[in-house]
């Protein structure tokens, strides 16, 4: 019997790479959604071929984003793409809340006009902010930045969708995501920052100019992306729909202690700098919720870190 079928979307990204390798070797059948066709040669084409299928679609068009579900059929959705540049929201705000808003409109849209069975998993993020903004009056909690708006309202969407319209959504919300592969994060400039101190090492060039840190103790949790692609499974096998996941390792990271393993881990000497930055870290995620379910995460820091280091040298 062949396996569920499931659409991704955002397939040609960091966390789409490990989805389609991790739900193929499952027996799932996926269908992969990018934006466009990647092009022969491309990094992408080494984890799309363990699709089924790869199809194009940009989910600002309501009309390319309905087709693609119908197209693709699926009995799940995962959904990654979407905008996550903070820089950019900044210039471009509008160009963001289409891309994550409605882009995940459409998206949720086309799959109740399809009127059959699925269930959908929105990677979100429902950003938490001070109550207290300086300069700002009034109670609630306020943005940082258009993408954490831009986030939210994602989140309140799906969430919409599952409890105005009686959709099969749920949302994971993951924390920093590392490991190997083309990560934007900090773990992943950090790795790749390694490699090249290395490079410049081994042909007895300049070393690299030294990477700054905000500070040596700002916080941040980081889980491996391979974790929470698996938790992304069992929310979709078992979670309740309507509601928000935290996907988390749990466990807080100083930026100082994440230097120091890169530190480590490298073959060369790594220059770092520390700011004095007093912003304030993210309040701790709990994943006991998805951890109830079954999911814990397998990979240790250091594990995940040296993944993404031995991922860096290999392409630089």
């Amino acid at each position: 019997m062949s396996g569920p079928r499931l659409l991704v979307t955002g397939a040609g990204g960091f966390c789409g790479e490990h989805a389609c390798r991790h739900f193929a070797a499952l027996g799932w059948r996926v269908v992969a959604a990018v934006r466009r066709l990647p092009e022969a040669g491309a990094p992408e084409r080494a984890w799309l071929g363990a699709a089924e299928a790869v199809l194009a679609s940009d989910l600002a068009s309501r009309a390319e984003t309905e087709a693609l579900v119908a197209d693709a059929e699926p009995d799940y959705v995962l959904h990654l793409a979407g905008a996550n540049a903070v820089g950019a929201s900044w210039s471009d705000p509008a160009a963001v809340l289409q891309s994550n808003v409605m882009g995940t409109v459409h998206l949720l849209e086309g799959v109740r006009r399809r009127g059959k069975p699925c269930r959908v998993l929105v990677a979100g993020s429902l950003l938490r902010f001070p109550t207290a903004v300086p300069g700002v009056e009034g109670d609630g909690e306020k943005p940082q930045h258009p993408y954490a708006l831009s986030k939210t309202m994602q989140v309140l969407v799906a969430r919409s969708w599952a409890s105005l319209f009686g959709l099969e959504v749920l949302v994971a919300e993951p924390s920093n995501l590392i490991g190997p592969g083309r990560s934007g994060g900090l773990c992943g400039l950090l790795a790749r920052y390694a490699a090249a101190a290395e490079r410049a090492a081994a042909d007895g060039g300049p070393a690299p100019a030294p990477f700054r840190f905000s500070s040596r103790t700002e916080r941040r949790d980081l889980l491996d992306v391979r974790d929470a692609v698996a938790a992304y499974e069992t929310l979709l096998r078992a979670g309740e729909s309507g509601r928000a996941y935290a996907v988390a390792s749990g466990a807080m990271r100083t930026l100082g202690e994440i230097a120091g393993v890169f530190g480590e881990l490298a073959r060369a000497p790594l220059p770092w700098e520390f700011g004095d930055s007093d912003a304030a870290s993210p309040a701790p995620a709990d994943p006991a919720a998805v951890a109830a379910l079954g999911w814990a995460p397998r990979h240790a820091l250091r594990t995940s870190l040296r993944d993404a280091l031995e991922d860096a040298r290999s392409r630089s």
